[in-house]
């Protein structure tokens, strides 16, 4: 993310710095290690429970283990820091692992022993809005102790109440990010405003859309007048029919996950539904590309903290919670991965560390844009399985 890149952390340990997003990494072949990683805890947890006294119930670790604090996050996803001092403030260890490459996979791979009561040897895991809901459903996460996190109270607003957790019980988000639409107004000769400006006919084969399904279903829904917060099931396979209608009609380039990037930035697509960390990222080389929230709005994510249900430490994982969100050391992440920060004050903090970032509307937007940001509602498993196949019918999948 040019300037303001990302250095991945893994244990205490510092790394080079990438130019690779959090969002831009999935799938690729680099997790692997990190897959493996969690593979040998799962195969730990089951040594443990064939030696316990009854099925299920894995021993308790050494004495010494139980000051250490086991995440997973998203790869490329922290500053080159925090961990250390978390620990040198606390006196608890972080063993932080950059496993969680895709929310799907991830869920495969702790389902069962979630489902069974046995340790994931995880305490604290972060996973997107819909997923994070699904886990809370299923009763796989524990409440967070309100009284080892006080600085809960520096959450905005805005990401206070939500339909999968009211309340905040089990989840606090990491971070958030805006999807909206990114192009270069120079090479295009006019500027975007509407989420329908993408199907002028004019733009045929150089608009791509995004395989997350809320994303892309939340834009289309914008742009026919439909909140994605409150928006009925029929209306988003309307907003899908839509898109499978324009595709075959040949209009669109493709449907991507990160993959866009190098192409807008190219020039070889004159719109594409877009992150806005990945704007932010490619300005630095690019500085005619815009992220612009449509005049309908823009869809809001956020991937977040969570206790998996079967964690011991659970009070470390809310140390951990607690640390971050001192708007001092929040800020430090954002400076290093350029997302919309949870924590009230942070702006004032960034700005001693990076005025020209602090001043971004990509990391801290306007509140004409905050007030046009939507959150896809919560769906229901049917529906879920409804929309989902739908979308894969609509891009072609």
């Amino acid at each position: 993310m040019g300037e303001h890149e990302l250095s991945p952390v893994r244990g205490p340990e510092s790394s080079p710095r990438s130019s690779v997003s959090r969002r831009r990494f999935l799938g690729r072949s680099a997790l692997l290690a990190g897959a493996v990683a969690f593979g040998d805890g799962i195969l730990d947890v089951a040594r443990r429970t064939a030696a316990a006294d009854g099925p299920g119930t894995p021993q308790p670790p050494p004495l010494e283990e139980k000051r250490t604090v086991r995440i997973s996050n998203w790869p490329l996803y922290i500053d080159a820091k925090t961990v250390q001092e978390f620990e040198v403030a606390t006196g608890f260890k972080a063993v932080y692992t950059e496993d969680v490459n895709d929310n799907n996979e991830f869920f495969a791979k702790i389902d069962e022993p979630l489902k069974r009561g046995q340790s994931i040897d995880r305490d604290l895991i972060v996973l997107t809005d819909w997923m994070a809901g699904r886990l809370i459903k299923l009763g796989y996460t524990q409440p967070i102790d309100a009284a080892k996190f006080p600085n809960k109270a520096n959450l905005v607003e805005a990401l206070r109440g939500v339909g999968f957790d009211p309340g905040r019980v089990h989840s606090v988000p990491w971070v958030s990010g805006m999807t909206g639409l990114g192009y270069n107004p120079k090479r295009l000769g006019r500027e975007l405003t509407s989420v329908n400006d993408i199907f002028a006919p004019e733009l045929k084969g150089k608009v791509t859309m995004l395989t997350e399904m809320r994303d892309t279903i939340g834009l289309v829904l914008l742009g026919e007048g439909a909140d994605p917060a409150k928006c009925t099931l029929a209306e988003a396979k309307a907003a899908a029919a839509k898109i499978k209608k324009y595709r075959e009609a040949g209009h669109f380039r493709g449907f991507t996950g990160n993959d866009y990037a190098a192409d807008l930035a190219a020039g070889n697509i004159a719109v594409a539904f877009a992150w806005s960390g990945d704007v932010q990222g490619l300005t630095k080389d690019n500085p005619d590309l815009r992220w612009v929230a449509p005049k309908e709005g823009a869809m809001l994510y956020s991937d977040n903290m969570l206790i998996p249900k079967t964690s011991d430490r659970g009070d470390l994982a809310a140390a951990f919670m607690n640390y971050v969100y001192e708007p001092a050391h929040a800020a430090q992440i954002i400076a290093a991965a350029p997302y919309l920060s949870p924590v009230k004050g942070v702006d004032a903090e960034l700005a001693k560390l990076d005025a020209g970032l602090a001043k971004s509307p990509l990391v801290n937007p306007p509140a004409e844009v905050r007030a046009r940001l939507h959150v896809f509602r919560w769906l229901e498993d049917a529906e879920d399985k409804e929309l989902n196949k739908a979308f894969q019918d609509a891009i072609g999948a």
